[in-house]
């Protein structure tokens, strides 16, 4: 564990801030949830993401959709991999994402067939913003591999786009 040798004093309600330095390094914004927990003497806070959550039936959708189309799909949060078709586990499964990538999540656009740096190389990737009360929480990412976009039915991943959405609100 890194040490920052930065000390915060408790206030009366029990509040502490978060050091600039650190909420920058984390691209924490103002409003985020963080969650708590502890291992041995130590807490622990992270920045909370309802898709770490996500169930089987998450996986199980992915996995048809790479039976049918024969390209990887992912699920990610705003941090990394959460979820991926089981033909990419060893690859993507929990890698972190490129900053560039977040940044351009965050700007809740649709993204068709770009070329772009993904984790382990330039690839063809279409993303679809997973949106939780107006504001981006993730992606659902299809790598072309062997079926082109254009040759994928919309209807399906704007359908498995709003199930892994309702799927984030439901396990909160």
């Amino acid at each position: 564990m890194k040490t920052t040798g930065m000390v915060r004093r408790i206030d009366e309600l029990g509040r502490i801030v978060i050091p600039k330095e650190i909420r920058k390094q984390l691209m924490m914004k103002e409003g985020e949830s963080i969650s708590f927990f502890l291992e041995d003497d130590k807490i622990v806070l992270t920045k909370f993401s309802l898709l770490k959550k996500l169930n089987p039936i998450i996986e199980s959708l992915l996995n048809g959709l790479y039976q049918k189309y024969h390209n990887t799909f992912l699920v990610c949060d705003l941090q990394q991999v959460l979820i991926c078709s089981s033909n990419a586990l060893a690859m993507y499964q929990r890698k972190k994402l490129p900053q560039d990538f977040i940044l351009s999540l965050e700007q809740n656009k649709t993204c068709v067939e770009e070329m772009i740096e993904f984790i382990d190389g330039i690839h063809k990737v279409t993303t679809l913003p997973l949106m939780k009360e107006m504001q981006c929480v993730g992606a659902l990412v299809m790598i072309t591999e062997k079926t082109s976009y254009y040759m994928v039915d919309e209807t399906i991943l704007e359908f498995a786009k709003n199930i892994i959405e309702r799927e984030g609100e439901e396990c909160v």
